[in-house]
């Protein structure tokens, strides 16, 4: 059922990601006529190394050579 739901990470293969809540996929799972509880599904998540997607925040690479050119022809465009 995750494998439409799930992304796996590009430097560890085993870390994998699933943007669904542990409700959301028991109640997936009873939809298909599997009853299971979210705790049971907090454990096999952690089981099979899923983890919470996380937001990342990077710094900026730095100025670039034409970045007020830049904003005024995004600002000309609204």
């Amino acid at each position: 059922m995750l494998e439409r739901h799930r992304a796996v990470s590009r430097m560890n293969e085993t870390v994998r990601w699933t943007h669904l809540k542990p409700d959301e996929i028991a109640r997936l799972l009873g939809y298909e006529g599997i009853e299971v509880i979210v705790t049971v599904v907090e454990q096999l998540l952690k089981k099979y190394n899923f983890l919470k997607p996380k937001a990342v925040k990077t710094l900026a690479i730095g100025e670039t050579e034409h970045r007020n050119q830049q904003f005024e022809a995004i600002d000309r465009l609204q």
